[in-house]
């Protein structure tokens, strides 16, 4: 089969689009047919060796969906053909997490596209348990956004920060796969949505998506004062942050006493100083957002399914073309998700 993988890490040109073996399924396994695998930051980290991949070589890709190819010994309740997306965290259903209910927790999970071969290929191994049906309506490109920027937007603002329909929220970089996804569970939700990005474009596609106000953080630094301004005075109830240090203290700033934190990325750095007196005299609540379970997942596809919940595409390349990819995900020049389609 044609897959691109690493058999070491570097730059974009260690990318390699060739022949690798096709995948067996073992017992409780399916082989899909990958249509179409989105791209993440983790894939850049991945392919340069910051990120953990066991062995080389290693087929890159943690966001998959495609077709049911081929069904393992002892599975049950697919059949091939079936349009699937894939859980991206594959877990061992053994340890103690497993066993009481709390797989996200999993103590020997690993990462299909990590530890484990990805999606970037025209066929990829994953267990059926990671397996979610796609809606007849929703194409591949855009079902493959769902998996990790979908799924970790759930996690945070669902499970994690639990957004209630009457707060105001402010999503930093708006403009990101994790941002954009922000956005339209916020208002899918009902809350209201303030949203940063470092160019009017993005603010300008973000009001198409509903943002109900925006700021360019780099004409206005000091955002905090804006989104002052927006609240009447007050700071909103929730920060989603996919950015990290540079936007750190700014982001406390603009929440009000009783606020909570939730980041998700560092792609700006993650070393910052810290005022522990703001938690104290506020008092604030500051999260992480850590692994995500299965049955996160099934709740956001029936989100999906029947909540009118969609993923953004920004543009498509095909599964050759990783490399340039790689290099247009790095420059940030672009709004949503990038997607390699599958030959």
């Amino acid at each position: 089969m044609k897959a691109v993988y690493i058999a070491e890490t570097g730059g974009p040109d260690r990318l390699i689009f060739g022949d690798r073996p096709d995948p067996d399924a073992g017992p409780g396994d399916v082989v899909v047919r990958v249509r179409a695998t989105a791209l993440n930051h983790a894939d850049l980290s991945i392919r340069a060796g910051r990120s953990a991949t066991g062995t080389l070589p290693r087929i890159l890709g943690l966001d998959i969906a495609g077709e049911v190819a081929r069904l393992g010994p002892g599975v049950t309740g697919w059949k091939e053909g079936d349009r699937v997306v894939v859980e991206n965290r594959v877990k061992c259903g053994a340890c103690t997490p497993c066993a009481l209910g709390r797989d996200e927790f999993c103590e020997r999970q690993k990462r299909l596209g990590g530890e484990l071969d990805g999606g970037h290929a025209q066929y990829c191994k994953v267990p059926a348990v990671n397996l979610q049906r796609i809606p007849d309506w929703m194409e591949f490109d855009e079902a493959s956004t769902l998996p990790l920027a979908g799924h970790t937007a759930w996690h945070c603002l669902i499970e994690r920060v639990q957004l209630q329909p009457w707060e105001d929220i402010l999503i930093q970089a708006v403009g990101s796969g994790v941002g954009s996804f922000g956005l339209l569970m916020a208002k899918s939700i009902g809350a209201r949505a303030i949203v940063t990005a470092g160019s009017d474009w993005k603010l300008a596609k973000a009001e198409e998506l509903g943002a109900d106000e925006v700021i360019n953080y780099t004409a206005t630094p000091k955002f905090s004062q804006r989104v002052k301004e927006l609240t009447d005075g007050r700071g909103v109830d929730v920060v989603f942050d996919c950015v990290g240090a540079t936007v750190w203290d700014e982001s406390l700033a603009s929440l009000k006493p009783g606020g909570r934190l939730v980041i998700t990325g560092t792609t700006s750095g993650s070393q910052i100083p810290f005022n522990l007196g703001l938690l104290q005299s506020r008092p604030l609540t500051l999260m992480g957002s850590g692994a995500r379970s299965r049955r996160s997942f099934a709740a956001m596809m029936h989100m999906v399914h029947y909540g009118g919940l969609r993923g953004v595409v920004g543009r498509t390349f095909d599964l050759a073309d990783a490399a340039k990819a790689h290099e247009v995900m790095a420059g940030r020049d672009f709004f949503g998700k990038l997607v390699l389609r599958v030959p």
